[in-house]
């Protein structure tokens, strides 16, 4: 069953209940306080009769007929008729309420539907008897005409303020219940285009329960956006980490395809630790399960600074020696640091890549670093095209490309994952840079 029928129900059984008990309640309250009222209204009747049948009889010279009349009068209901006689017995006047047309048809009517009782008062005067009053009226007064009468009428004002009263409950409740109906309705199709990637345009309910859903269904949306921002980021953190060492390969791959390497150890070690880079990226992979996490885990080791930065300008130098770039690494001191050695040698290697591609043919690229007993810093110096001063501010945002990028390939990662990197593992980056004469990046890390 539909929420709208089941509203409409609802609101229905609780309108009819509502309607009967009122009416019960209601009825019950006049019902009593109308006999109350009838019982009173009658004994004051009864003691009008009794003070003009006194009268009559003490006067004595009241006609038969004109007593008569005077006793007609008092025929009222719930009293069907009146007998007076005197001392000895002797009818002296009688009044009947007997069918005959309007009123008397309507009493004949009540009379044979009802049983009768005949009630009789001594009429006396300082102790002497005048007579005997007969006064027969129906055996209760809710029998009576009028009461029956006023039952019937309440009985079908109720009916009809039933009748009213449930119509107008049943048209506000179609109304409402199809307010509330349109605005689930929309909710779930709200629901369902979440589902679906699709947009979110929705008019707000009034009814703060829905309110507080389509609030809630916003708020997922907005998650699974940001999730899906964070899940590509994270794709794209890949390809574009792999595209290093894949690059670095080939080209060595080339170079000893063309004769111009040889197949040495060190050069075996150069592919080793590109194959170990490609290794440790498809490793990371697992971010992409939950890529809405804050932060790696940072895998901490010992290792020679000046080792590891050599083998990573091993790496990229036939690269640069292509295109006519000078690649040199001018620190030579022993430095032993504690730190991840995937994410430094990534952050480093972005460095060298980014410097190839804005240093022009001719120009150079100098590594070197400096050691304290608490960090160690190195610098990277090309004589690139440098970078303009409203582009430094944004430097590290994911995707952000400067003025000068516009003939270079590239997706505005390179500088997003060195910050991720150094920040995750407790350092910094940061940049000097003038255009037309170079730019100068410093990565700082801890020793431990």
């Amino acid at each position: 069953m539909t929420i709208r029928r089941q509203w409409l129900l609802v609101l229905t059984v609780t309108a009819v209940l509502a309607i009967c008990v009122n009416s019960f309640i209601l009825s019950s309250l006049i019902n009593k306080y109308f006999m109350s009222y009838s019982t009173d209204s009658y004994n004051n009747h009864i003691s009008q009769i009794e003070q003009l049948a006194v009268s009559a009889l003490q006067d004595g010279s009241i006609s038969e007929q004109r007593l008569s009349v005077q006793l007609e009068s008092h025929l009222d209901d719930p009293i069907i008729s009146i007998k007076l006689y005197d001392a000895s017995g002797k009818l002296v006047a009688s009044a009947d309420n007997t069918p005959g047309g309007g009123y008397g048809m309507m009493n004949g009517m009540m009379h044979r539907n009802n049983s009768e009782e005949v009630d009789t008062y001594q009429l006396t005067d300082g102790g002497n008897n005048l007579g005997v009053l007969n006064i027969t009226r129906y055996s209760s007064l809710g029998n009576s005409q009028v009461s029956v009468l006023f039952r019937v009428a309440l009985l079908r004002n109720s009916a009809i303020s039933f009748v009213v009263v449930l119509f107008v409950l049943i048209i506000i409740g179609i109304f409402i219940s199809r307010t509330l109906s349109r605005d689930l309705s929309n909710t779930a199709a709200q629901a369902l285009r979440i589902d679906m990637g699709g947009s979110m345009d929705y008019k707000p309910s009034k009814v703060r329960e829905i309110r507080i859903i389509q609030s809630g269904l916003e708020t997922l949306q907005n998650r699974l956006k940001i999730k899906q921002i964070v899940r590509k980021r994270v794709v794209d953190e890949l390809v574009h980490q792999t595209r290093t060492p894949l690059t670095i390969m080939k080209t060595h791959l080339e170079g000893i395809e063309d004769g111009v390497i040889k197949m040495t150890d060190d050069e075996i070690k150069v592919c080793q630790a590109q194959l170990d880079n490609i290794s440790s990226i498809i490793t990371n992979m697992s971010k992409l399960i939950d890529a809405d996490k804050p932060s790696e885990i940072v895998s901490s080791e010992e290792l020679d600074l000046h080792s590891l930065i050599s083998q990573i300008i091993s790496g990229l130098k036939v690269q640069f020696e292509k295109k006519k770039i000078s690649l040199q690494l001018l620190s030579s001191q022993k430095v032993r640091v504690k730190t991840d050695k995937y994410k430094l040698s990534q952050s480093v290697y972005n460095l060298l890549t980014n410097a190839y591609k804005f240093t022009a043919p001719g120009g150079r690229v100098e590594v070197s670093y400096q050691a304290s007993d608490s960090k160690v810093a190195i610098i990277i110096k090309d004589t690139g095209t440098g970078i303009a001063e409203e582009d430094l501010p944004h430097l590290f945002d994911a995707y952000f490309r400067g003025r000068n990028t516009a003939s270079i390939t590239g997706d505005g990662l390179g500088l997003y994952v060195v910050k991720e990197n150094l920040e995750q593992m407790g350092g910094s980056v940061i940049v000097s840079s003038k255009p037309g004469v170079g730019s100068e990046f410093t990565i700082t890390v801890p020793v431990q």
